[in-house]
């Protein structure tokens, strides 16, 4: 799959076909949820619900094996190859904009899977169509074990494969790992979140609203690293 996403891309002249999908992607998904956050603040809790749902599962599975096939932008990291811009922009511009662009890309994923499961908890059907229920929404105790159990099984399962089957480099599994401790960590974090947010129908809306900022962030970072790598400063 890596040498299919390093071929030549379609928008512009030195760049790859992984790079053009990955871009043009963001902004489809980031134009999607835009518009289904559009169907939420007129009161179409339906159209809402099935548009982020295809949307957000869509998104997950194409970026987790796009970002798995790149080893998570690892070999960004491992050296100047892929730009050709001056070292100065390289180390001050480059990097500090692809990092915020992976850690963004991280949250993004990881809200995306607790928005989908804290939308089904918070909303209910009524004369057929999705609408949010005020009220106390709690997890209960054996429920949270078993989801932080989940999470360490699956990092072990992740790791293993990552070792054996792919024989990964140090960076990559760091950074799995590190998106595992992050998963777990905003598991781990509902229990805060529901003192301070804990009627469901308020908490959906402002975690809601936070998740659009974060993924405009996403689709800003995803284009200035594109223009930089391809545009800009593009490997002679």
């Amino acid at each position: 799959m890596k040498e299919l996403l390093e071929k030549p891309g379609f928008l512009a002249s030195s760049g790859t076909l992984g790079a053009d999908v990955s871009y043009l992607l963001a902004l489809v998904f980031t134009v999607l949820f835009l518009i289904a956050w559009g169907f939420a603040k007129r009161a179409q809790g339906t159209r809402h619900h099935n548009l982020i749902l295809v949307s957000m599962v869509s998104m997950v599975v194409y970026f987790c094996a796009y970002y798995y096939a790149r080893q998570l932008g690892v070999l960004s990291f491992e050296g100047e190859e892929g730009f050709g811009g001056p070292r100065e922009v390289y180390d001050n511009v480059f990097i500090p904009v692809l990092t915020t662009h992976l850690i963004l890309v991280t949250l993004g994923l990881i809200l995306s899977f607790y928005m989908l499961v804290e939308g089904f908890r918070a909303s209910e059907k009524v004369n057929g169509d999705f609408v949010l229920k005020a009220g106390k929404l709690t997890v209960h105790a054996k429920t949270f074990k078993i989801v932080m159990l989940s999470i360490l099984g699956l990092w072990g399962v992740n790791q293993l494969f990552l070792t054996a089957v792919r024989h990964a480099s140090m960076g990559a599994s760091i950074a799995w790992a590190l998106i595992f401790g992050t998963v777990a960590l905003v598991v781990s974090l509902e229990k805060l979140i529901e003192k301070m947010l804990p009627d469901g129908a308020r908490r959906h809306r402002i975690l809601g609203r936070g998740t659009m900022i974060i993924y405009g962030l996403i689709l800003s970072t995803s284009t200035a690293t594109y223009l930089m790598l391809y545009v800009i400063y593009p490997v002679k």
